[in-house]
């Protein structure tokens, strides 16, 4: 094959693998085993807001035992917009108290 041939089909699969992720719908992480979540992830950029991320932290009570949680992109960033929005609610709370019983 020349060079020129296989740099067309090059081309061409990687257009065909956007249009793949931009018509894909958003997959269920907690559904999902790591198998499955890691072969889900070697078909998308670490940018894509369909890639999971899986963050392990420690289970309170035990040196040995780790939870994992597995979202989107796309869900981290609205957990972390929600939480900081919460805590913007609260604090503006707090100081609109604080100021009115002074």
């Amino acid at each position: 094959m020349s060079l020129l041939a296989s740099m067309i089909l090059l081309i061409a699969s990687d257009g065909a693998a956007q249009t793949d992720l931009a018509t894909a719908t958003e997959p269920n992480p907690k559904a999902m085993s790591q198998k499955e979540i890691r072969e889900f992830n070697s078909k998308i950029p670490r940018e894509h807001p369909f890639y999971i991320r899986c963050v392990k932290s420690d289970e309170t009570g035990s040196i040995a035992r780790k939870s994992y949680s597995c979202r989107t992109n796309q869900q981290w960033k609205l957990a972390h917009h929600t939480g900081n929005q919460n805590a913007r609610d609260t604090v503006e709370a707090m100081t609109s108290k604080a100021a009115v019983t002074n």
